[in-house]
């Protein structure tokens, strides 16, 4: 990875040397020798980053390297930081200090630069050849005829696609191109060889041809390749392109023709349009299968959607390992199976994985060989030409240099943690990895991100609460973590994780300490990362301000830290401070405004925090800030919000004290159109210090921009919703919380909003009897999917006049502490839970009007000793029935039969209950788990239970009476339940 970092070294020193700061402390002529000397060493790196693999000195050379461009970033990142401050001084290059610090760079520079021009020299022992920075990846060979007798587990897909191309496509005008994708080694190239061989691609398509592509996406020679794939015999290489072009359209005009193009990595555009244009010649139903592992050759290439390859089952992949490494044995140890499916693990579902872990145990029997093999790690073992680690490592070959440094980092993450994108682009800005390119660096490191999602290296991604999460293959982390085998060395450590939660991992500069010790701060001066989240931390020490290269601070979730120490705010270079579930922190440093690269300042979660340090409207690079507190004086009111352009989330507090709508309008937030989520909330225990209706003039000077995506109102004491809660403003908002707004006795229009999923409602106006009170004709609620209502004590309905298609995709209903609430038909409501310390028999009987219900939780009733009969009549699809804490209820009803799909019944905490209904038990012929907890009264249990058949799990806890009656073997109930399989008293 040298080559990579040293690429960001130059990129530095490039910048500094023509910027005007590089001019102020003197240093030109002695960076530009530095500058050339790298560049020197740069143009062997490809050739040495592929043989250290093979020779160790090489390999120690390498470190040696990666030492001194560390030690060379420190004095750059130095001079920079010195050049800045000089600079906001009024002396400037002029200032006394200026010469001492000359006197101390100058020192080191000479230093560093004997240890390159000994690196530089002798590199030329090595014999390295000087090699262009893009890397030529080793070219892999394929052919149609499938290598792997019997592929496991692919039949299912091999039909898919034969019937895409054979029967879909038939009819299609264009060309037709379908792109298989996935990571390496996942078994692509056997699938396409399968469809390639399939007896229906065969009578189908004519011809059928299949050209390995890999590295040479070049017109003439794919042209070339394709006639002499048709012609079966090799064409001289003295024609020129357009008669190769001729000559394949003659061949392929008015054909059925079937292309496989395997291993594609190209991604221009123009390159694939040439070749598709001479490719256009084919009959309806012509048709190109192309194999890639990068998500942009699909969206280049394909007219069909790709077929993105899963993982192969783990009974699979034990086949495919099982063939390799006991074929034609007739004895198999029993032993060995155990400790080969454990291997088999280690495959993570890739094919070749599996195949090579197989094939390295064919020929061992001793039991400590595959142990062996299973202890270590999948780069320690021996490796061929077939292997999975050369597989996967030419992912990383045909990465752009900008992106390998990245993508390698991505390994101080554990196995299978959930990143989230956000906090990954903080941390590689914090390192330097990324080059702004003339646009802000967080929207480099989103282009970023987005390059390695598309060349296979993440998976399960997932969006949640506007943050993006993903994980990476254990075969691809174990590849990151491989690149630092050359690169590890305790004198570079840039980044120190403190063991707390959650857990990181060390590799190369970056290292993981079992506890914190303020040693740390003097030992590792070249820190660009410092996390001592989850650690217990009551005080920071002072000496924090030493740290003058760190770029990113994690003192997330410890509880006890009130305060921060000023010296905190030396750190001129300080990116990230990441201060979230820091629960007691009541105020940051007075001087927070000198931290002038400060981009993102999370507070999420600082319960405690009154107000926010004078001035912070001067952190001009502020992208994320998680909460802004109202203060009291003007240095900390809204308006110091006004110029910052920020990004994701925000959370305003303590909106009581903002004195009027024009100081509302300051804040700007009509302008902030990357805010994504919104939170308002005005804190109940400060007493009002204006009227209800200049309350709803503060908040409608608060008008969010139209990208809103999600929005929070909180005690908001005004006497109606401001006008900008409509279509027009909110029409991206996906999700809206309204609480505690008790004065507000109707609600904003949002039936209109046409993108709202989530809509909570808690504790409101008593007043409000309806939760929507639009026009009929409209349509209402056209994407909502969940919907919670909580402590309206006179809410009558959902909509005061109900028409057709309302709430027409509604999966999930909440409803506490609303007892006249009587719930309307709604034909795709799944999950309903009902909170209530009033039995209301129509309310309770409405529920019956859910038919598609599959989940039902009742809970919290002191006064209902028994539900209404009709409430189950109609809940034919019921799976999931919890009752619970109805402290008197005394029986359930008899149309409990009527549940004939309910799996789990559980009844929890009904103290007052003393049988189950007999023949409501009787009809319950799908229970499969009925779990019985807190029922002290409940005598026994019913006759009908020993004829539920499906019943495999029973569960009775602190049951007294019944526990005693259900003894094994003994007790007078135990006849009813010995047909159970797993049965749990307690």
């Amino acid at each position: 990875m040298a080559e990579a970092f040293l690429q960001v070294l130059l990129e530095n020193l490039t910048s500094f040397i023509e910027g005007e700061l590089g001019l102020i402390l003197g240093f030109k002529d002695e960076f530009e020798k530095l500058q050339s000397t790298s560049t020197t060493i740069q143009a062997v790196l490809e050739d040495a980053q592929k043989k250290q693999l093979k020779d160790k000195a090489i390999e120690n050379w390498l470190q040696k390297l990666n030492v001194a461009a560390y030690e060379a970033d420190d004095i750059l990142d130095e001079c920079k930081t010195e050049a800045a401050r000089l600079n906001q001084t009024k002396y400037g290059c002029y200032h006394p200090k200026i010469i001492p610090f000359r006197y101390k760079i100058g020192k080191r520079m000479k230093e560093i630069m004997e240890k390159l021009d000994a690196i530089a020299a002798e590199r030329s022992k090595f014999h390295l050849e000087k090699r262009t920075i893009e890397r030529e990846a080793a070219r892999r060979e394929t052919g149609f005829v499938l290598t792997e007798p019997e592929p496991y587990g692919r039949d299912k897909e091999k039909n898919k696609i034969v019937k895409i191309l054979t029967n879909k496509v038939c009819d299609v005008q264009e060309l037709s191109v379908l792109t298989i994708l996935g990571m390496g080694g996942l078994g692509k190239t056997t699938l396409a060889q399968m469809v390639f061989n399939d007896p229906r691609v065969i009578e189908h398509f004519d011809p059928k041809i299949w050209i390995c592509v890999s590295e040479d996406f070049d017109e003439k020679k794919l042209i070339k390749a394709i006639v002499e794939s048709i012609e079966g015999k090799p064409l001289g290489d003295d024609m020129d392109l357009a008669p190769l072009q001729k000559k394949l359209q003659d061949m392929l005009n008015g054909k059925i023709y079937f292309l496989v193009l395997d291993d594609v990595w190209n991604e221009n555009q123009e390159k694939w349009d040439k070749i598709k244009a001479v490719l256009k010649v084919g009959a309806r139903g012509a048709s190109v299968l192309a194999t890639t592992r990068l998500k942009r050759v699909g969206s280049i290439m394909g007219t069909l959607q790709p077929y993105e390859l899963s993982n192969l089952s783990q009974e699979d992949c034990w086949l495919l390992f099982m063939k390799r490494a006991f074929e034609n044995q007739e004895k198999i140890n029993p032993n060995l199976v155990a400790i080969g499916k454990e291997i088999v693990k280690k495959s993570g579902g890739v094919p070749l994985a599996a195949k090579t872990l197989g094939g390295l145990l064919r020929f061992e029997e001793q039991e400590r060989e595959w142990e062996h093999i299973r202890d270590s790690e999948i780069w320690n073992l021996p490796q061929d030409d077939s292997s999975i680690l050369p597989a996967l490592r030419l992912s990383y070959h045909h990465l752009p240099l900008d992106l390998r440094q990245c993508f390698a980092y991505c390994a101080v993450f554990p196995k299978d943690t959930e990143m989230e994108k956000e906090n990954l682009i903080s941390l590689w800005m914090a390192h330097g990895f990324l080059l702004s390119k003339g646009k802000d660096l967080e929207d480099e490191g989103n282009d970023v991100w987005k390059k390695l999602c598309l060349r296979s290296f993440f998976q399960d991604i997932e969006v949640k609460d506007g943050k993006t999460y993903f994980k990476m293959h254990d075969l691809i982390h174990d590849l990151a973590t491989s690149l630092f085998s050359a690169s590890a060395s305790s004198n570079n450590i840039r980044e120190i994780n403190v063991k707390g939660y959650p857990h990181m991992m060390s590799i190369g500069f970056a290292k993981v300490v079992s506890s914190y010790s303020r040693s740390h701060l003097q030992k590792f001066v070249s820190l660009r990362v410092l996390n001592l989240s989850f650690i217990g931390l009551k005080h920071l020490p002072s000496s924090i301000g030493d740290l003058v290269h760190l770029r990113y601070l994690n003192l997330s979730s410890n509880w006890n830290m009130c305060s921060l120490p000023k010296e905190l705010c030396k750190l001129q270079n300080l990116q990230t401070l990441d201060l979230h579930n820091c629960r007691s922190l009541c105020c940051l440093p007075k001087e927070t405004s000198k931290l002038g690269s400060l981009r993102n300042l999370l507070l999420d979660n600082c319960f405690e925090l009154t107000c926010m340090p004078p001035r912070i409207g001067s952190l001009t690079c502020l992208k994320t800030l998680g909460c802004f507190a109202v203060g009291r004086k003007k240095s900390s009111q809204l308006g110091e919000l006004q110029n910052l352009n920020l990004y994701g989330s925000i959370e305003i507090t303590h909106l009581e004290r903002v004195k009027n709508d024009m100081d509302a309008k300051e804040a700007n937030l009509s302008a902030k159109e990357n805010l994504q989520s919104l939170s308002m909330t005005w804190d109940k225990d400060e007493r009002p210090h204006r009227y209800e209706s200049e309350e709803v003039e503060v908040l409608e000077a608060l008008k969010p921009h139209s990208n809103l995506t999600s929005l929070r109102i909180i005690g908001f004491r005004g006497i109606r919703l401001p006008d900008w809660m409509n279509h027009s403003v909110l029409k991206n908002v996906v999700s809206i919380v309204i609480s505690g707004c008790k004065n507000c006795s109707c609600l904003p229009p949002f039936g209109e909003l046409p993108c709202l999923k989530s809509l909570e409602l808690w504790n409101g106006s008593a007043e409000l009897e309806y939760v929507d009170s639009g026009f009929p004709t409209r349509r209402r609620f056209p994407s909502l999917r969940k919907l919670c209502l909580s402590h309206f004590r006179n809410l009558k309905g959902l909509l005061k006049k109900e028409g057709e298609e309302q709430f027409p995709v509604l999966e999930e209903m909440e409803i506490w502490f609303c007892p006249m609430l009587v719930i309307p038909t709604l034909s795709s409501v799944k999950k309903l839970v009902v909170h209530g310390d009033k039995s209301d028999a129509i309310g309770f009987s409405s529920i019956s009007n859910l038919r598609a219900l599959t989940s039902l939780h009742i809970r919290q009733n002191g006064e209902a000793t028994s539900l209404p009969e009709e409430m189950f009549k109609s809940l034919a699809n019921l799976k999931y029935l919890n009752i619970s804490s109805y402290y008197n209820l005394k029986e359930l009803p008899t149309s409990l039969a009527s549940l004939n799909a309910l799996k789990h019944l559980d009844i929890g905490y009904c103290l007052a209950l003393e049988k189950l209904p007999e023949e409501g038990v009787k009809g319950l012929t799908s229970l499969t788990q009925l779990s019985i907890t807190y029922c002290k009264m409940l005598q026994c249990l019913p006759e009908g239970l020993q004829h539920l058949k499906a019943l495999t799990n029973l569960s009775v806890w602190e049951c007294p009476t019944l526990a005693k009656r259900c003894e094994k073997g003994i007790g007078e109930d135990w006849y009813k339940i010995t047909h159970i399989p797993d049965v749990f008293i307690s």
